[in-house]
């Protein structure tokens, strides 16, 4: 079995070692937002065929180009379009890219899915003990790593999250004079409040730490509790606001630091385009409103034109 350098830390320059470091702490808040591992709780099956973990990541089709981007870093995995259904799924399944990703996640995650990495880690490591090659054998085994407890704004775990989970919103209301008046700008990230775990081994499955990191780096006053209606059930979740200017400041300075990628990277720089406005308070301005009015209708769910240079500079 072959590995790629590029993820064998050991060999790695400073340089790379950095891209490794930006690109595993993306991945992991992607991954923490909207992705899943699931895996085998045997090697084999009772036939003796051999039983793989799957790595998920779930995009909107309109982010395609993203997952094809992280597809061809990882060098693996494979897209599935489920029918009648507005996402796609990425997934890996095949060894190396598993111990990839395995590798980028370690140390970067911040949630109770940590307890799936171990799992993921614990099966490779089992599967690794069986190589003839006893050298290979020991140096492919994982050594696994806790939750990172850095500060939120030192790496790009924020900026994958937000990819996953996070919503920017441009709202104002128009006066007689047909002028933006009320502008209000935000960024909303939401999560259940608790994570459904299948180990035994998870001492603690709330999701209330994490978010009130979030909400401590940002400046957020709060992390509220809201109840999301489901088709069948209703599910209690956490939510936080970046509201304020400062809080808003804080959230523009994290991602031109780190930066979004998928199409929330020009509803991102849209949002702020709108901010500006806000707060410099040329919403009453003919020319103001004017900008407004393009922002908010190309937003989100209305964008129907998409530029994607910021895959340029991808963590590659």
């Amino acid at each position: 079995m072959s590995i790629s350098p590029l993820f064998s830390y050991s060999t790695l320059s400073p340089g790379n070692n950095l891209i490794n470091k930006k690109l595993g702490s993306y991945l992991a808040g992607l991954i923490e937002g909207d992705g899943a591992i699931v895996v085998p709780k045997t090697i084999r099956n009772q036939k003796g065929k051999m039983l793989y973990p799957v790595v998920k990541i779930v995009f909107v089709k309109k982010d395609v180009p993203l997952a094809l981007k992280i597809q061809e870093v990882i060098q693996g995995g494979t897209l599935d379009y489920p029918k009648n259904s507005n996402y796609v799924v990425l997934l890996f399944q095949d060894l190396n890219s598993i111990r990839k990703i395995a590798i980028l996640l370690n140390g970067n995650m911040r949630t109770p899915k940590i307890e799936a990495l171990f799992r993921l880690i614990d099966w490779y490591n089992a599967k690794s003990s069986g190589f003839r090659d006893v050298k290979l054998a020991n140096e492919s085994k994982i050594e696994k790593l806790g939750l990172d407890s850095s500060p939120i704004g030192n790496n790009a775990w924020l900026s994958g999250f937000i990819e996953a989970d996070g919503h920017f919103y441009c709202g104002f209301d128009l006066n007689v004079d047909g002028l933006a008046t009320k502008v209000k700008c935000y960024m909303a990230i939401s999560q259940k409040q608790l994570y459904k775990a299948d180990s035994d081994k998870l001492n603690d499955n709330s999701n209330f730490n994490f978010m009130r990191s979030i909400q401590e780096f940002l400046g957020i006053k709060t992390v509220n509790e809201i109840k999301r209606i489901k088709e069948n059930y209703v599910e209690t979740a956490y939510v936080i606001k970046a509201i304020k200017n400062s809080s808003c400041e804080a959230l523009i300075n994290y991602l031109n630091n780190y930066p979004l990628f998928g199409s929330k990277h020009q509803d991102f720089l849209d949002w702020q385009k709108a901010y500006i406005i806000k707060i410099n308070r040329s919403n009453m301005t003919p020319k103001g409103t004017s900008e407004l009015l393009s922002v908010k209708s190309s937003m989100n769910t209305k964008r129907t034109q998409f530029n994607w240079d910021s895959l340029n500079k991808f963590y590659i």
